[in-house]
């Protein structure tokens, strides 16, 4: 589940190269771009439970965050629509060895920051995995 984060950094990066995009556990670097997306775990849900397996639908929050300025507003319009085209439903294949179904936006909202000159948004999106228990 947690290696899905590597593909949907990999397709974040190539449709936002003025974007600094880390994932929460496999990216490194400064945390302080100018324009950053970072993409991690942020929740889960059952989708289906049944007597020999059960669907795990993860959440993956998409963390878009500028400094405030006179280009902040259109910069994270933009890019908005960017994340959104690329991420719902795309099918992210397979990951941790099994397949994962399409992405779907589940919410946005705005980020928890402390005041420290950043604007941004935070948009969830969930996918589900089959994993297999006793028959």
């Amino acid at each position: 589940m947690f290696l899905l984060e590597i593909n949907i950094v990999e397709r974040l990066r190539e449709s936002l190269p003025a974007w600094e995009v880390l994932g929460f556990s496999t990216g490194k670097g400064n945390r302080d771009a100018a324009a950053l997306v970072s993409v991690m775990f942020a929740a889960g849900a059952l989708a289906d439970v049944k007597e020999g397996a059960v669907a795990l639908a993860p959440g993956w929050s998409v963390l878009l965050s500028v400094k405030r300025g006179p280009a902040a507003a259109a910069l994270l319009d933009t890019a908005i629509a960017k994340v959104v085209e690329r991420l719902h439903n795309w099918v992210p294949g397979e990951a941790g060895g099994r397949k994962w179904g399409a992405l779907k936006l589940a919410r946005f909202s705005p980020p928890e920051f402390a005041d420290g000159g950043l604007i941004g948004i935070e948009l969830l999106f969930s996918t589900t995995g089959r994993y297999f228990g006793q028959e």
